[in-house]
């Protein structure tokens, strides 16, 4: 069992991929917070970390639920990507620029791929 799905952060040729285990449903939301600081949106690098942190808050600790990858693994079917040089999210044939995708409603993955 799990709740699975990834962040794949692009920024050029680089591409990682952020993975929950068990907060795949609530991903769309925690991006949404963490790209709403607009903080480093156009530094990979920072932007990939502003994340990850978000994604992992009040389990910085824990030995499992969480991972960094340059490829994907469990989630496959759910992936939400971060452009960072065109500073766009993508998801399910959707394509918004952060700005855009900040301003929705709070959104869990479900409400996401019907959006």
């Amino acid at each position: 069992m799990g709740d699975r799905a990834n962040v794949l952060v692009k920024d050029g040729k680089s591409k990682v991929y952020l993975y929950t285990h068990w907060a795949g449903t609530e991903l769309p939301a925690t991006l949404q917070t963490a790209l709403k600081r607009q903080w480093r949106w156009d530094d990979g690098y920072y932007l990939c970390r502003i994340i990850f942190c978000q994604m992992v808050k009040g389990h910085e600790d824990d030995e499992t639920g969480f991972g960094i990858s340059s490829i994907v693994g469990d989630g496959a079917d759910r992936i939400v990507t971060v452009d960072v040089p065109k500073q766009r999210v993508e998801w399910a044939g959707n394509s918004l620029p952060f700005e855009q995708f900040i301003a929705l409603p709070s959104v869990h993955w479900d409400q996401l791929v019907t959006a």
